[in-house]
């Protein structure tokens, strides 16, 4: 079953593959001026809308049908390349804008012999690219 997709990353649930974003966390604010008038309290002036931004954890597990070594590497990439792409869960974008991964940090939950990584927990940060 979909879930998402950022980019070529596909969020989904299924018998034979599991890879779903958790802890999703958004950021979204405003930019303001204070005005000082003398002898009164200061005026607020709207400037502009902040850019979005939005953290996440996705687990890589081999149990569940995904290469966790192939996946953060994939990550990793997007993060060095500057890419841009939609933010999508369920069928609608998060925003109209495209988003640029912009910190990837990792835990290697389980190791096995010869280095092989069959477990990691990834956490994204992106943010909204104008």
């Amino acid at each position: 079953m979909y879930v998402g997709v950022f980019g070529d990353v596909i969020f989904s649930v299924g018998h034979l593959r599991t890879l779903t974003p958790s802890n999703f966390k958004g950021k979204i604010g405003a930019n303001w001026a204070e005005h000082e008038v003398l002898k009164g309290k200061a005026k607020p002036e709207f400037l502009n809308p902040k850019l979005r931004e939005y953290t996440f954890d996705i687990l890589l597990d081999s149990s569940l049908g995904v290469n966790p070594s192939r996946m953060k590497n994939r990550l990793a990439e997007m993060v060095e390349s500057g890419e841009l792409h939609y933010l999508i869960i369920g069928f609608a974008p998060v925003s109209k804008n495209r988003f640029r991964v912009t910190d990837v940090s990792e835990a290697w939950n389980v190791v096995l012999k010869h280095g092989l990584l069959t477990q990691c927990m990834v956490s994204l940060t992106v943010k909204e690219y104008t």
